[in-house]
């Protein structure tokens, strides 16, 4: 899950569903409203565990959001992680011009990320999936892949990488004479529903991006 807190609409107290659970038992998740305009809703004991499912009717039911009154509330918790970077040769101890360098993110990373929300009582799921990477290499240059990238393995060969680059120049003059490189993920939004029919559409794209700085050298050679 892309983001952890669960965002609750209870009905104001006026619309509050009754009876009220008595004794030892209480309600332990928000209310979740109907297309018929009743509530579910659970209910626990003391210590906290279900004991059932409750449908109530409200004395003055909410009415139903509109498709846009969800995708502006969902693109507000669409929220996926920055992305971790890794090169081959790593970046931290200096690349090399004229040799690629493969450029990847975590494998674990390139997967659909949901949340779950709350609006206006309706359960709304949201999903960000990652299309594209656009890598900028410090230099002008760019380059977009469209996955992670291949880790490098040891014995692997250059063909094998899916996102590779290759320095032309060093980096000598650069600010702290060093690339920075910078993975900008494109993520494309969906939302489903339950209630409203089954609700479900697109939602605009969201990017994530994170940098990292290199070192780029020449590689001197011995004329004899």
């Amino acid at each position: 899950m892309f983001c952890s807190t669960l965002t609750v609409e209870r009905p104001t107290i006026e619309d509050t569903p009754s009876p009220k659970p008595t004794g030892s038992l209480n309600y332990c998740s928000p209310y979740y409203l109907q297309d018929d305009g009743s509530y579910t809703v659970d209910v626990c004991d003391s210590e906290g565990n279900f004991v059932q499912t409750l449908t109530l009717r409200a004395s003055k039911p909410r009415p139903r959001p509109t498709q846009s009154t969800i995708v502006s509330s969902a693109m507000g918790a669409l929220n996926p992680p920055a992305p971790i970077i890794h090169t081959s040769p790593r970046y931290r101890s200096g690349l090399l011009v004229q040799t690629p360098t493969w450029l990847w993110l975590s494998p674990s990373y390139w997967r659909t990320y949901s949340t779950t929300i709350v609006v206006w009582g309706y359960v709304v799921t949201i999903f960000a999936t990652p299309t594209t990477v656009r890598w900028n290499l410090g230099n002008g240059d760019s380059i977009t892949c469209l996955g992670p990238g291949t880790p490098w393995i040891p014995g692997f060969g250059d063909a094998l990488s899916t996102c590779k680059y290759t320095y032309r120049h060093a980096s000598d003059g650069a600010p702290g004479d060093r690339y920075r490189i910078s993975a900008t993920v494109t993520f494309v939004g969906s939302f489903t529903t339950v209630g409203l029919g089954g609700m479900r559409g697109p939602l605009g794209a969201v990017t994530r991006s994170s940098s990292v700085y290199a070192p780029v050298a020449e590689i001197q050679g011995l004329v004899v």
